[in-house]
């Protein structure tokens, strides 16, 4: 394969090489292919009981600075922690139905009580930075399936136990699950 090379042109005719190499790796760091099918991206649950996650471009994962995307799907009566975290995010409800839950108090010392969100099939909703939410799948007999997009990856993480958990104890996950396979540095205390 490689006797047909120029020295000039060496650099694209081993790159099938190293995409088959790169391809083997949990955190391929070089980009994403123009084209791809979302049925072949790996899946995980990340020992989440009825989630099934897909990064479809991620920032640790695939280098991305600005947004990551993510498809979610979740079974019924699942649902993602109370959470807040320091970006946008954006859903978009492929399939299913549920409830989202958004407490708009990020300014005070708790989420307090939440405003509730019927969330359906094609539609779409925004969560402000810092707000604590949670959605849940409470369609009993259909999974519910989102396509997420985050702005400034990676996200770093504020769970909370309860609605009324003060914000300064809600406890930090950073890397967030699909990101410890690639991240390398270990986290920083911020205080």
């Amino acid at each position: 394969m490689l006797e047909g090379c120029a020295s000039l042109m060496l650099l694209p005719c081993l790159f099938p090489l190293f995409a088959v190499a790169l391809a083997s790796s949990p955190c391929p760091i070089t980009g994403l292919p123009l084209v791809r099918n979302i049925s072949e991206i790996p899946q995980d649950d990340y020992g989440r009981a009825g989630l099934s996650h897909i990064t479809v471009a991620g920032s640790l994962m695939h280098g991305l600075k600005e947004v990551e995307v993510w498809l979610q799907t979740f079974s019924p009566g699942t649902h993602t922690p109370i959470h807040r975290h320091s970006c946008e995010e954006i859903f978009i409800v492929l399939r299913g139905s549920g409830t989202l839950y958004l407490a708009s108090d990020s300014h005070g010392k708790y989420p307090g009580k939440p405003q509730e969100h019927f969330v359906f099939p094609n539609s779409t909703f925004h969560v402000p930075v810092n707000d604590a939410h949670q959605l849940w799948n409470t369609n009993e007999s259909e999974d519910l399936q989102v396509l997420v997009i985050i702005s400034r990856p990676p996200v770093k993480v504020f769970v909370y136990d309860d609605w009324s958990m003060p914000h300064t104890a809600a406890k930090v996950k950073f890397p967030y699950y699909w990101d410890e396979q690639c991240y390398n540095e270990p986290p920083k205390d911020e205080l």
